[in-house]
């Protein structure tokens, strides 16, 4: 009896057998630095020709075997995530016919997710757009019951294949999938970029959110980033494996100069209430309104709260210029007369929403832009307003900060402390000193010293800001650092330990590095045997409900920086005290 080999197993073999194994490939909100979740993907066995998804898709479309393969591929994904204990999203791709062919099982999908034990909220239907749709009105149908058991819906593929944004407004995603290709080369493709501004603009006003697929560079994870897209998957972020991420990886894509200034002010600071009116009243309204109020320049649009456009005042006036303009307009919704407004979110920083704004060449110094607050309309701020605030920014960052390593100085380390205070979020406060710096100053010279000081202030930008936490030099050799919640501190700072230790030595002669020491005067003028330079951090949690201020958490932190630096060696304190005493 011949023993058939993987190579010459069929597709059906292949699903009796169930030798498919599922990959996941994380999606990574690249804002708040955590996993969203992953997408679920199928392999068959290593050097088979079906090994990967394209040649097993076609195999089954060949087969007629479509729905076997999709019911194998969504409970082997499921399976793996309950087996696993994964957290955050799982996406599963589906081919959106087969939900309206009447030969495939219903409801296989809750069953399921019933049996496994995962809630229907944490699985998101992936329906790509590649494939042709033959019932939109169906697919609603079907759409809505998936929706009805609780069950997120995405698009994927957005921009390749024959529905675009019919299958959008239609379905009604809770999230959108911009293809690859769109993204490959973001950077330095202008009309790509348009494309995608479009498409988050359109996102905003349909509650829609938005996923960039096959990111592979840094470069285009910054400008997706500077563009408001902040949910990115990719190869840059992670590929597809058997064993999914158990938290998101680096993504901080900024320059060390703009991490460091942490807490900045938000566009929610610039928003003012403005003078919105709806999507169905009419330019003659409008027109009214403006002849009221001389000084207003720029109405949002708004329908059901939900920013879809924005109005300028000469665009209005113009249309009632003319010898019939009042005739031909004046009835007419204000949908003819308006513009695609730029939408950037009430917690976008400063620098982001200068860089969304930058992309839009409709935008002058007298334009407004529309804030909104988890997509409801939230405000209007002007671009002149923005600008005036980031130059001020800017000056305030080079007056505060450190002449030698220029992090931020005393000043943005008190706001940013007073900052985390005020959102009453739990946070941590690091205070770096280092060792034996005095007695290396006194052999070594100040000039040498300032060198180990910026080497230091070069090692804490990488590891603390490159985290995009907060990092600040209170002066000397003393350092401050402000983790928020999400942030895993101590693998930080032992992070910063072991690099600190494999580098220190190099600002040693051969025969200090020799005797990892060297003799210099001590305080009492007596020759005394000193250690390499080493380096204590004393950790603080401030209680929000028992610190009052900056001051508070700052005695905290000088107490807990003291008991770190008893230990003989370089070493990581966290202090138990929350409040001051």
């Amino acid at each position: 009896m011949t023993v058939l080999t993987p190579i010459h197993d069929s597709l059906t073999t292949l699903l009796e057998h169930r030798r498919l194994q599922p990959v996941f490939q994380p999606i990574v909100d690249t804002r708040r630095q955590r996993l969203l979740g992953h997408e679920a993907l199928i392999r068959g066995p290593a050097g088979h020709p079906l090994e990967f998804p394209g040649a097993l898709f076609d195999k089954a479309r060949q087969m007629g075997q479509l729905s076997e393969l999709d019911l194998s591929c969504r409970h082997l994904a499921m399976q793996a995530y309950s087996q696993l204990q994964m957290s955050g999203l799982l996406f599963i791709n589906v081919n959106p016919n087969l939900l309206l062919d009447k030969q495939h099982p219903k409801g296989c999908t809750q069953r399921m997710a019933q049996a496994l034990g995962i809630p229907a909220n944490k699985i998101v239907i992936e329906l790509s757009e590649q494939y042709p749709i033959h019932d939109p009105a169906g697919l609603k149908i079907a759409v809505e019951h998936y929706r009805s058991l609780g069950f997120l819906i995405a698009i994927d593929d957005l921009g390749t294949g024959y529905s675009g944004l019919k299958l959008w407004s239609e379905v009604k995603p809770d999230y959108v999938k911009i293809d690859r290709y769109f993204i490959q080369d973001l950077d330095q493709d202008p009309i790509k970029r348009e494309f995608v501004q479009s498409i988050v603009t359109l996102a905003r006003g349909l509650q829609s959110q938005i996923i960039a697929e096959g990111i592979e560079n840094q470069a285009e994870l910054q400008q997706l980033q500077q563009m408001g897209v902040y949910l990115c998957q990719g190869y840059y972020l992670g590929r597809p494996q058997a064993m999914p991420l158990l938290q998101a990886p680096s993504t901080s894509t900024e320059p060390p100069s703009k991490l460091t200034i942490r807490h900045q002010e938000s566009v929610a600071t610039l928003a003012r209430t403005g003078v919105p009116v709806d999507i169905e009243d009419t330019i003659q309204q409008v027109f009214d309104i403006l002849l009221e109020n001389e000084q207003l320049q720029s109405l949002p649009v708004l329908a059901k709260n939900i920013p879809v456009g924005i109005l300028r005042r000469a665009r209005v006036m113009e249309l009632f210029s003319g010898s019939y303009g009042r005739a031909l307009y004046a009835n007419k919704s204000v949908r003819h007369a308006m513009n695609i407004p730029v939408v950037v979110d009430w917690q976008t920083s400063l620098e982001t929403a200068s860089g969304l704004i930058t992309l839009d060449d409709d935008s002058d110094p007298l334009s407004h832009f529309i804030v909104t607050r988890q997509g409801s309309y939230y405000g209007l701020a002007s671009v002149r307003g923005l600008l005036r605030n980031i130059t001020e920014q800017r000056l305030q960052h080079a007056r505060y900060a450190n002449p030698l390593t220029q992090l931020p100085g005393n000043v943005p380390i008190y706001r940013a402390i007073d900052d985390a205070l005020q959102q009453q979020n739990d946070f941590y406060v690091a205070y770096f000193d280092l060792n034996y710096f005095k007695p290396y100053n006194d052999v070594y010279g100040y000039a040498q010293g300032d060198k180990v000081i910026q080497w230091v202030a070069r090692l804490f930008e990488e590891v603390v800001a490159g985290a995009g936490q907060f990092i600040g030099h209170v002066g000397g050799d003393d350092f401050v650092a402000v983790f928020d919640s999400h942030c895993h501190w101590r693998d930080l700072c032992e992070l910063i330990l072991q690099r600190f230790s494999d580098g220190i030595a190099d600002f040693y002669l051969p025969e200090h590095r020799q005797h990892k020491g060297m003799l210099a005067d001590a305080r009492n003028g007596e020759q005394h045997f000193f250690p390499l330079l080493g380096l204590a951090i004393g950790v603080v949690a401030p209680d929000y409900n028992g610190c009052h201020s900056h001051h508070d958490v700052a005695a905290l932190a000088s107490d807990a920086k003291h008991q770190a630096k008893q230990h003989p060696h370089s070493h990581c304190l966290l202090s138990t005290q929350r409040v001051p005493r």
